[in-house]
């Protein structure tokens, strides 16, 4: 029998892409896909997984208010954050670790976004909970099995969460400006998502596994 990837994401689009251009790629395994781990766990019946593919990002559905963040606010937010000419300025004259303070000011200016972004992930109900959720799902249920997430809008404070969880691995979506173009990133690290996987189903402590 194939070893079975299992796929949980509550979006249909990623389920695509998985169906149409990863699991092509892998025929030596079979994925299961579903939107929530008790779909997961009805699809697999008695069957053990090779590994778990969580997506980490979900609705979270202790949210009953979603709402868009209107547009003037997110002007009025933004209108004070550090811009481009705020790196450079007086930098020439800078006295000090000059290479430091350049990236520190630029990350100024990325920490700005990073915290403007997760406000209004926040407001629409979107977060990390729906993954670390079906994670702790995993380990009770399949605690021989290894997890990894398969995200695309993780920040360094999701890593930092989903280890601590005891992930064993993040790996991040492809991203295009189109669905098409996603879809041919997608197919194109197909390839290279697979052997990560498959190196860690290898390489999992056999006194882990089931």
């Amino acid at each position: 029998m194939r070893p079975i990837i299992c796929f949980i994401d509550d979006s249909g689009f990623e389920h695509g892409l998985v169906q149409g251009e990863i699991a092509a790629c892998g025929p030596r395994f079979l994925f299961v896909q579903a939107y929530t781990f008790d779909e997961a766990r009805s699809l697999l019946r008695n069957v053990t997984p090779a590994l778990f593919l969580l997506d980490l990002w979900g609705q979270d559905e202790t949210v009953t208010s979603a709402q868009i963040t209107p547009q003037e606010d997110v002007l009025e937010k933004i209108s004070g954050f550090p811009a481009l000419a705020d790196v450079y300025a007086g930098l020439s004259d800078f006295r000090g670790d000059v290479g430091n303070e350049y990236l520190r000011r630029f990350f100024a200016i990325v920490d700005s976004w990073r915290n403007l972004f997760e406000s209004v992930c926040a407001k629409v109900g979107q977060n990390r909970k729906y993954g670390l959720k079906n994670l702790a799902h995993v380990r009770k249920f399949y605690p021989g099995v290894p997890a990894v997430f398969y995200t695309r809008k993780s920040l360094i404070s999701d890593a930092v969460a989903l280890f601590e969880a005891g992930a064993d691995g993040l790996f991040i979506k492809p991203t295009g400006k189109t669905d098409d173009e996603t879809r041919r990133l997608t197919r194109e690290n197909a390839p290279f998502l697979l052997k990560k996987i498959e190196r860690i189903i290898d390489a999992y402590p056999k006194s882990r596994k089931a």
